[in-house]
């Protein structure tokens, strides 16, 4: 049976790369002057897009030192689409398999043909950040206090004086003073808690663990190995979130899996965009000379979380349209680019955290189908690699039942004897 794909092309893919490695080296006069609010990943990259298109940049940051709830994983898609992940020696661990348990301790292994790279996350902003300082942005670590439109561009204002520029870009995460100015807050329903604490690690950890909470509850326990270190942590939808609730769920799985860690763990905490279909098809994240970026456009996987890489593309996608001299376009660019993805996972996240199937939740079913069959571990695998969408991934659990099914019996009954 023919697997679903991603309805993007390969070939988009290596335009992108190409795009990327044919603008390292250009030279240009300087054209727009750029202000950049947020020096995390997607502010950082698109400073270094743009300085090397030939503008002016100015990033602006004063929290680039914070540690963020992010366990740092960057999967295959990324890895495919920007080879300078691969092609820079950044430190990292490469996570082969994810261990999946459910509350009740059922619990199955998914290998990963497609590896994820799990990157420090200040590592990561530090080395994007110096790129971009190298390319010719100029960083200032100032909190932003406000903007306001001047002579048809923008007027920044730190602390140290006001600022100039031609466009504005609001790389600032999920509470970004760009998106809250020029497109309203985000609802509550659109936000997810999260929050955890980076622990001591063993060196040869090279596994993920997800722990899924009771049916019904729209978010899970992560532990994602990172260098010297790990990312524990916990997520929910809001309003539903209660953090008093999480921080115990998430210290009791600490006790279970990493009781050695339990004096060394840092606190963190932060809300995480998880819009609904209705947002991602109404919102706006780019005008005539503003945009958008990551956490700060709602640019967040609704099921898993994922941010980075959509961190990264959406500012590789402005710097393109910057690019193509229609700033502009990058509201059709994304749409064109990720929009799928994105719209697939929050039309199907009530049913991937509450849905049922035979008289057991679909997480259960899932974690049961996992351990026997091949083909859910492949097409697991291929979701999170980016080969198919949440849509396509139920359309072939559906259409290829009756061969998961005789796998299913099959291998359970040469496990039993």
């Amino acid at each position: 049976m023919q697997e679903v794909h991603n309805p993007s092309k390969a070939a988009d893919q290596d335009d992108s790369i190409m795009w990327y490695y044919a603008i390292r080296n250009k030279s240009f006069g300087s054209d727009m002057k750029i202000g950049v609010i947020g020096a995390r990943v997607a502010g950082s990259y698109a400073g270094l897009l743009l300085s090397r298109l030939g503008h002016e940049v100015v990033l602006f940051d004063d929290s680039v030192e914070k540690e963020k709830p992010c366990g740092g994983g960057v999967t295959f898609k990324a890895l495919r689409k920007m080879k300078w992940l691969s092609d820079h020696p950044l430190p990292h661990t490469r996570v082969g398999s994810i261990r999946l348990i459910t509350r009740e301790g059922y619990a199955s292994n998914l290998p990963l043909p497609h590896p994820i790279h799990i990157f420090p996350r200040l590592s990561l902003e530090s080395s994007l950040r110096q790129w971009a300082i190298s390319a010719g942005a100029h960083f200032r670590p100032e909190r932003v206090l406000g903007f306001f439109r001047d002579n048809g561009g923008w007027s920044i204002r730190t602390a140290g004086g006001e600022t100039g520029v031609d466009y504005l870009i609001g790389a600032d995460g999920t509470k970004s003073l760009v998106r809250t100015s020029l497109v309203g807050n985000y609802a509550s329903g659109d936000l997810s808690l999260a929050l955890g604490y980076t622990i001591p690690r063993s060196p040869d950890e090279r596994t993920v663990l997800i722990s899924f909470q009771e049916s019904g509850f729209q978010g899970y326990i992560w532990s994602f190995p990172q260098v010297g270190q790990a990312s524990v942590g916990i997520l929910q939808s809001l309003p539903q979130a209660n953090a008093a609730d999480l921080r115990k769920r998430v210290e009791e799985f600490i006790k279970i899996h990493h009781p050695e860690a339990d004096a060394g763990k840092r606190f963190y905490a932060a809300t995480i965009p998880s819009l609904s279909r209705k947002s991602l098809v109404g919102q706006r994240v780019c005008g005539k000379n503003w945009a958008l970026l990551g956490d700060a456009a709602g640019f967040t996987d609704a099921i898993t979380a994922e941010g980075i890489y959509y961190a990264l593309r959406s500012a590789e996608l402005l710097a393109q349209a910057f690019d193509r001299g229609d700033p502009t376009s990058y509201e059709s660019a994304w749409r064109s680019d990720f929009r799928y993805y994105l719209e697939s996972a929050a039309a199907w996240k009530d049913r991937f955290y509450g849905g049922t199937v035979f008289f057991a939740s679909f997480v259960r079913r899932a974690l049961q189908s996992l351990r026997y069959s091949g083909t859910v571990q492949m097409l697991l695998d291929n979701l999170i690699s980016g080969h198919i969408t949440y849509k396509s991934l139920f359309v072939n659990l559906v259409l290829r039942s009756p061969w998961i099914l005789l796998q299913v019996f099959r291998n359970r009954s040469l496990v039993r004897r």
